[in-house]
């Protein structure tokens, strides 16, 4: 508790993670209001998650350039720069989002192009603005601040639609991103680092040349692919259902999409924090990690079965109440998979390959996921939400018989 009231009195830190709070609530709260405004308008689970591939294409198209560009360019002028584009962003919107809905792509993808800078530049100023040996306390700050914000954005958007509406909740969006803006006006200037890559260029093709050197890793590495593959499985699924998310409010809870926050992602935030407190102490006991993934993967299946078959046929509070507990098991039993895939990956990459199989992972999971989350919305289109959670419920199995019949064989040595 020490080290973090050190880093806490440290006021450049302060000034940067006063930004990180306020740019991810603000971008968190306008992701699900734009969601649930385009589905209240279109009725279209399609145009949902055309709104997601939206926000992932800079991530594919600029993300490498962006990149590059935090050691090129000054920091602080780069987080001032879009921090203050941001909230111009959603300020335009407030003024026009009345003449044509599909507007929301275009701020979604001006927003996310300009994300593509903000975040690497704000991690990349972290190291000049904490001393090293508070490092890794300032990074799990960071981290906890992303994932709360995930939380209590998607838990309050609709509350805030609700009670404020639409334009006033941008606005307030808006304001936090301005302040977002002024907090980082007070960072000294940080300077880029010497770095080997003397131009713009070769930065460039070193991300690319990182990102096939760790592909050709993985890909010859059953033992790293498995489980690579696996956290890419789960990723892939959280994207999915967060863009169907409404219509999962609709038609399984049978609520308000404007509730869809409080009672979907926040008690998968719950269930995800339980799960990050009890796995790791699991792990240390006789359970062995694929144990422990088998049994998450089990309790997927077993909970979207009762998503389907159960929840919809219950009335009242007893549905909604049953619905709420089997989506605390869902963010349990996500994070029971992730925490021990993740640890394995970490034990059995080579210290020389982690930075190319975990700095591309992000880079490799937007990619993969855009058409899923496509195919998503065109089978929910068509066939309902229903098939699609039976559908997923049926991938899991497939892994679940795979991880009982093969996984040992291409884990090699055995998850110990």
């Amino acid at each position: 508790m020490q080290d973090f009231k050190e880093i806490i009195k440290n006021k450049n830190f302060l000034y940067l993670w006063s930004s990180q709070i306020l740019s991810q609530l603000s971008i968190n709260i306008m992701n699900f209001l734009l969601l649930i405004k385009l589905f209240s308008e279109t009725g279209s689970t399609i145009a949902t998650s055309f709104l997601w591939v939206t926000w992932a294409l800079p991530a594919v198209v600029i993300g490498p350039f962006a990149a590059a560009s935090v050691d090129i360019v000054e920091r602080r002028r780069i987080l001032i720069i879009t921090n203050l584009l941001q909230a111009l962003t959603i300020l335009f919107y407030i003024f026009v989002h009345q003449t044509r809905i599909f507007i929301i792509y275009g701020i979604v993808l001006i927003y996310s192009f300009l994300n593509q800078f903000y975040v690497p530049a704000e991690s990349a100023s972290l190291p000049s603005l904490v001393k090293e040996k508070d490092l890794p306390h300032a990074n799990g700050l960071f981290l906890l601040t992303q994932q709360a914000a995930l939380i209590v954005g998607f838990g309050i958007a609709g509350i805030l639609n609700s009670l404020l509406g639409f334009k006033t909740s941008l606005f307030i969006c808006s304001v936090a991103v301005f302040l977002a803006f002024i907090s980082v006006l007070f960072l000294p200037k940080i300077e880029v680092e010497k770095i080997k890559s003397k131009n713009y260029e070769e930065a460039f093709f070193k991300f690319f040349r990182r990102i096939i050197e760790g592909y050709t890793f993985i890909k010859d590495n059953k033992n790293i692919l498995i489980p690579f593959f696996l956290l890419m499985v789960i990723q892939i699924s959280g994207a999915i259902v967060t863009v169907n998310s409404p219509i999962i409010a609709r038609e399984i809870f049978r609520i308000n999409i404007n509730s869809a926050g409080v009672l979907l992602v926040v008690p998968a935030g719950i269930g995800a924090a339980l799960s990050a407190l009890i796995i790791p102490k699991l792990m240390k006991t006789r359970y062995r990690k694929k144990q422990i993934i088998e049994k998450s993967i089990m309790l997927i299946i077993f909970s979207s079965l009762l998503l389907i078959f159960l929840v919809p046929i219950l009335e009242g509070v007893l549905g909604t109440f049953i619905g709420i507990l089997i989506i605390i098991i869902i963010g349990f039993s996500f994070i029971g998979i992730l925490i021990p895939a993740q640890t394995y990956l970490q034990e059995k990459t080579p210290g020389g390959m982690r930075g190319r199989v975990f700095g591309n992972f992000w880079f490799l999971v937007t990619i993969a996921t855009i058409f899923p989350v496509i195919f998503s919305g065109t089978i929910v289109e068509l066939f309902g939400i229903k098939l699609l959670l039976f559908l997923f419920s049926m991938i899991f199995l497939g892994i679940l018989i795979f991880s009982r019949k093969l996984g040992q064989k291409y884990l090699e040595n055995g998850i110990r």
